[in-house]
């Protein structure tokens, strides 16, 4: 334990003297300007406008850390060899772990960074308090870190980075895009093809759903979400989390390093 909170700590210590740190804080201060400079040249209110924004900057950011930070570190430690000697003094699971927290506090930083920026862009342009925001980034904690892991299982099998960061970007888009595909073929029925419906199926059970963590409509409508439907997210995050952390441990074993 004490190993993983060490190398989180380094992590961060690293990522506040990155050029890459300040750089993605530099876009943030930008896209909330320019944010509430189309909030009121759209037709919709500012409020409404800011929101969805603010939304889709939490997922730009968590992102862009998932890539630039988590992925990129690991990438980095292995060509300069820092790796071989790290594992020499570490079990494999404890170093992945350590990766792993340390992106998620990243992400966590970004995440609650961009949505007090847009809570109070929001309260002060548009007259509006939403606390909703810091529940949208709560989901997109949850999203990214389990694309975090996704990526370190890609890392474990032996991809280049490039190779890994189009594979990560793959699996977001897909993650968002199974459900509507299953429904699609449920309501072609008769007519669908049975061989692309259980391919799909399959897909639904190995990709992440990341729709599991999508209340964006309900948050800006100020709905509730159910108790239930927060614990089977939740629930799934931890489950999916887990399989694949164990099944790149597994795989890192294996190799020579």
């Amino acid at each position: 334990m004490r190993s993983i909170l060490t190398l989180t700590r380094t992590m961060l210590q690293e990522s506040f003297r990155s050029k890459l740190f300040w750089g993605l804080v530099l876009f943030l201060i930008f896209f909330f300007g320019f944010s509430v400079y189309i909030s009121f040249l759209s037709l919709d209110t500012p409020a409404r406008f800011i929101l969805n924004a603010g939304m889709v900057g939490i997922s730009l950011v968590c992102l862009a850390v998932t890539i630039l930070f988590g992925l990129f570190s690991m990438y980095e430690e292995k060509a300069r060899f820092e790796r071989y000697v790290i594992l020499n003094r570490i079990p494999r699971a404890t170093y992945l772990m350590g990766k792993f927290s340390g992106t998620i506090v990243i992400q966590a930083l970004f995440a609650v960074l961009t949505a007090t920026g847009i809570f109070f862009l929001t309260w002060y342009f548009a007259g509006d308090v939403f606390y909703g925001i810091f529940a949208a980034a709560y989901w997109a904690i949850l999203e990214f870190s389990l694309l975090m892991a996704v990526g370190i299982f890609f890392y474990c099998l032996g991809t280049s980075f490039p190779l890994n960061a189009m594979l990560v970007l793959g699996t977001y888009v897909m993650g968002h895009s199974t459900r509507e595909a299953m429904l699609s073929f449920i309501g072609l029925g008769q007519f669908g093809s049975k061989i692309h419906f259980y391919f799909v199926k399959v897909l639904c059970v190995v990709i992440p759903d990341f729709d599991f963590f999508n209340f964006r409509l309900s948050l800006i409508h100020h709905e509730p979400i159910p108790l239930a439907k927060i614990l089977i997210s939740t629930g799934y995050w931890g489950c999916y989390l887990a399989g694949v952390l164990f099944l790149s441990t597994m795989i890192l074993k294996q190799k020579d390093i």
